[in-house]
Formats: structure tokens, C-alpha cells, sequence
């Protein structure tokens, strides 16, 4: 029998043909400068067409920080820049990609938590306070609605792009 994908309506979203992969440069976070980063995300969110074209599509990572051996949301500087970033672009829910990390790597850069070893020889991550974590959950629900209502996106994506997050969530936490 063949295996269940994990994240089913994901997989199945039409936001899948492209990732847009932004590299968020070492200097930037050390100098806490996001305005090269803005200057990449906020023009997605500039009208309903471009809103629509790059829904589901958006990746990112952080370039010069290979040799720390922390992960990026264990890094005070990351977490602080990511979160001053999501202050002026907290539309995380509609623009990233939900197939891969991304979406749980947002939650991580803004929700406390700690690796810890899940079974031997496998690193997870553990969210220090699950309240925090569905505060953090539902306000970025009420920032994607804000977008869909701003930018007069269809409801038939944001309910789409709500099963496909709601999906992450609850096989996240079988």
C-alpha cells in the first residue's frame, strides 16, 4: 500500500510550480537592518494579483551563519531581526511554502522553544509554551484574514490556505 503523503493538501495546492528563496545575509541581522529584507516581501503584498502569484511560494534562510551550531531560532540576533521583520510583514501564513520547513521555521523564530532529542539519533524541536505558540498561531490567522480583506483575495483560497495550516498543525501534533 502506498504511503500517505504527510501534509496531503499541501501537496496538493496549485502554489507549488515555483519557491521564491530569499537569503537573508549574515550583515543584515547583525546590524539588525530589514530593510533589504522588506524590500523583498512587502512589494507581495502590494496587490491582489502579485498576493495571488506568490501565495505559497516563499522561502528563506539565513546565508553566513553555517558554522554556528545553534539552529537560526536558538540565535537571539535571528529571532530578534525575524520578529522586528514580521512586525512590518506579518503575512507569513499566505506567502510561505507549506510542503518543506518553512512554515514551522516561522513558527520557531517566533514562539520560545529548544531542540531536544525526539528518539535516539533525532533532533526535533520543542515549543516551550504551547499557548504562546496558538497566541502566535491564531495572530497570524487574524494578519493573513487582514491581507485576504485588504487585497480582496478569493475566500476560496483563504479557505484552501486555512485547511492546508490547520492540516500542518494537527499532524504536527499526532
Amino acid at each position: 500500500m502506498p504511503k500517505k503523503p504527510k501534509y496531503p493538501r499541501a501537496r496538493l495546492s496549485p502554489a507549488k510550480d515555483q519557491i521564491l528563496a530569499i537569503a537573508i545575509m549574515r550583515e543584515s541581522v547583525v546590524t539588525h537592518d530589514i530593510r533589504p529584507l522588506l524590500d523583498k516581501l512587502l512589494p507581495l503584498a502590494a496587490t491582489r494579483e502579485i498576493a495571488m502569484r506568490w501565495e505559497g511560494k516563499v522561502t528563506f534562510y539565513f546565508d553566513g551563519w553555517d558554522n554556528d551550531p545553534r539552529e537560526t531560532a536558538e540565535i537571539p540576533e535571528i529571532r530578534a531581526y525575524f520578529m522586528d521583520v514580521t512586525a512590518e510583514f506579518p503575512y507569513w501564513f499566505h506567502f510561505v511554502e507549506k510542503v518543506g520547513d518553512t512554515f514551522w521555521h516561522v513558527l520557531r523564530l517566533l514562539c520560545r522553544g529548544h531542540r531536544e532529542q525526539t528518539q535516539p539519533g533525532l533532533i526535533g524541536w520543542q515549543f516551550d509554551d504551547h499557548k504562546e505558540l496558538f497566541r502566535q498561531i491564531n495572530l497570524q490567522f487574524g494578519y493573513m484574514n487582514g491581507l485576504y480583506d485588504q487585497l480582496g483575495l478569493p475566500d476560496e483560497m483563504n479557505q484552501r490556505v486555512s485547511q492546508e495550516i490547520a492540516q500542518l498543525i494537527e499532524c504536527s501534533l499526532q
